[in-house]
């Protein structure tokens, strides 16, 4: 997965959300300090890294409502959670306007974040489903496992055979032969699998447009990305938005 950016203003806050932090070993935190760092700064994380998840513990006001609202706007694959001790109904109201489904308060706040982030993470849209190819993930050995989580954890861009191989202090070569002895297809045959698993959650299950992940997917323009995927799947992806919107019904 993304790392989890913590976006705070005080240790105080920090101290709050501390006990739910120590128990998720899965997930990789990093911590934005709104005194140090401008909105700016956190927009331009989000994007390079590729975040997809945040959690705001910043007291309710309206200046902060409007700054979630904008991450809301422009990270549509970012998912935006409030954590604080206290928030009146009206409050509620307006993060979830600002597009805030998770807000975790009162004397639960802490048990309930810990459920919430459990669940996030196991629902991630880059987790690598076993059925999508032959192999079993507990009988990998580790080298193979840690080639798993390097590409559910890292951003698209990196999903190269040299950024894979320089992780693994190995030669490119050695990289692509180890990978087809672990997973029974070549690197660029199982890289065009997942992209096309990815695109289709994306699409298809989150609803999203085609210009809101061209760039996630390393293509130059929303025209690039329309051709490739016709050329793949033989529709359009209006087409298949369609289809897939009728079959729901």
């Amino acid at each position: 997965m993304s790392a989890l950016v913590i976006y705070y203003e005080s240790q105080e806050e920090l101290n709050d959300l501390n006990s739910v932090l120590h128990g998720q070993n899965m997930w990789e935190f990093q911590y934005f300090d709104a005194k140090e760092y401008s909105a700016y700064d956190l927009e331009r994380h989000i994007t390079e890294e590729e975040i997809n998840f945040l959690v705001c513990t910043k007291d309710f006001s309206s200046v902060n409502v409007k700054e979630l609202y904008q991450l809301y706007e422009r990270f549509p694959l970012l998912t935006i959670i409030y954590f604080n001790p206290v928030l009146k109904d009206s409050e509620f109201a307006e993060l979830y306007r600002a597009g805030i489904k998770y807000c975790f308060v009162g004397e639960q706040r802490q048990a309930n974040l810990n459920k919430a982030l459990r669940k996030l993470f196991a629902e991630h849209w880059k987790k690598i489903p076993e059925n999508l190819f032959d192999y079993n993930y507990e009988s990998l050995p580790s080298r193979a496992k840690r080639i798993l989580r390097f590409i559910e954890t890292n951003p698209l861009k990196h999903f190269t055979t040299d950024h894979m191989a320089k992780h693994l202090r190995l030669s490119q070569s050695h990289f692509r032969k180890e990978f087809k002895l672990y997973f029974g297809v070549n690197f660029r045959q199982f890289k065009q699998t997942l992209v096309g698993h990815y695109e289709d959650i994306l699409l298809f299950d989150r609803n999203l447009k085609p210009g809101n992940i061209f760039q996630l997917f390393d293509y130059k323009n929303l025209s690039a990305f329309s051709r490739s995927f016709k050329t793949r799947h033989g529709k359009s992806w209006q087409v298949l938005t369609r289809n897939n919107n009728l079959h729901k019904r």
